[in-house]
């Protein structure tokens, strides 16, 4: 009975995996092809020439597959197989760690402390916590002066983790600030008279009403910055990055309370805002991968 239980138990944490809610999938494809194709316009003709070889097509075409093939490459099940007993989710508490489950707990979002500074870890005190930061600087170390001699499938996988862990990064709803607030977006607003979480109307919302475009012209809109202003984004490293963003997307998360209706001129409010997290996002996308390959 207690093998069952396991079992049981796996298998609804499997599905749950599977049908993830939309909110749960940052930027979306629009937003994701987006950044990837800023970063693409702004590689170095060596960094352009590995990633052709290596993924046989431009970076949009990888963008999304942390999301398509999410419940195979990062399921988010609350612990780490380092992590202590006491810090595992109750839910995974009796789950045995040789499960296939176990493999791949890795976030799509980002966590800071009370000063905005992202932590260089996803094990805090033996507590796992959400830092995709961490990730992309763990896959850059092993691309970098080994790509030509990896696994192909694994190559392409580090990539294709890297491309959309820096667009969720930069998606405002992707903090998770301790201790001061930790639910990535989850209170419930309404706008244009449909109830959905504030997360929700950041990852899909605000795109589909108001930008009825393709990546490619998305990504015009948001490329704007001039030569010196990408070096100022791209100043530091990938925890610099995370941290900035947070300061900037901090309002964004308390400004509204359960149940308040969002303006319906809020969109115009945001297009700045939107814009510049794509566009960042998309330069230091670039800054990564150019050191990478170089």
């Amino acid at each position: 009975m207690k093998g069952f239980k396991k079992i049981l138990m796996a298998l609804t944490l499997m599905v749950a995996t599977c049908c993830l809610s939309p909110e749960a999938k940052s930027w979306g494809r629009l937003g994701h092809a987006t950044v990837a194709k800023i970063a693409y316009d702004h590689l170095t003709p060596k960094a352009r020439k590995a990633i052709l070889e290596y993924i046989g097509a431009p970076l949009p075409a990888i963008s999304s597959d942390a999301d398509s093939f999410r419940q195979y490459w990062t399921m988010d099940l609350g612990f780490v197989p380092s992590n202590p007993e006491y810090a595992r989710k109750f839910l995974n508490k009796d789950l045995a760690r040789t499960l296939p489950l176990n493999i791949s707990p890795w976030s799509h979002s980002i966590t800071v402390d009370g000063n905005f500074k992202c932590f260089p870890t996803d094990n805090l005190d033996g507590a796992y916590i959400n830092n995709d930061a961490y990730y992309v600087s763990i896959l850059s170390k092993r691309l970098r002066g080994n790509a030509k001699d990896m696994d192909p499938y694994e190559r392409y996988k580090a990539i294709a983790l890297i491309v959309h862990f820096l667009g969720d990064m930069h998606c405002p709803m992707h903090v998770v600030y301790l201790p001061k607030n930790t639910s990535k977006g989850a209170t419930m607003v309404v706008f244009k008279g449909k109830s959905m979480k504030l997360h929700t109307f950041w990852d899909s919302a605000v795109f589909e009403k108001y930008y009825p475009v393709g990546f490619g012209d998305l990504a015009f809109l948001a490329d704007t910055a001039t030569p010196k202003e990408i070096r100022e984004i791209t100043e530091g490293d990938i925890f610099d990055w995370a941290g900035r963003t947070a300061e900037k997307c901090w309002p964004l998360h308390n400004r509204w309370k359960e149940g308040d209706t969002l303006p319906d001129l809020y969109p115009i409010e945001l297009r700045l805002v939107l814009l510049g997290q794509l566009r960042d996002a998309g330069y230091r996308l670039a800054k990564v991968l150019n050191d990478i390959f170089k």
